[in-house]
């Protein structure tokens, strides 16, 4: 999904630029697409 305004990462605080890939977490929070893929890697 494409975030539609401008919010920031509640994973690691970054800012979301409108038209950047977003999704949620597993606690249902908006994170952008590299924070959430990265989740539970070493």
């Amino acid at each position: 999904m494409k975030a539609k305004f401008a919010i920031s990462c509640v994973s690691c605080g970054d800012k979301i630029q409108p038209g950047k890939e977003i999704s949620k977490n597993k606690d249902e929070n908006w994170v952008h697409k590299p924070v959430e893929d990265s989740e539970g890697l070493p």
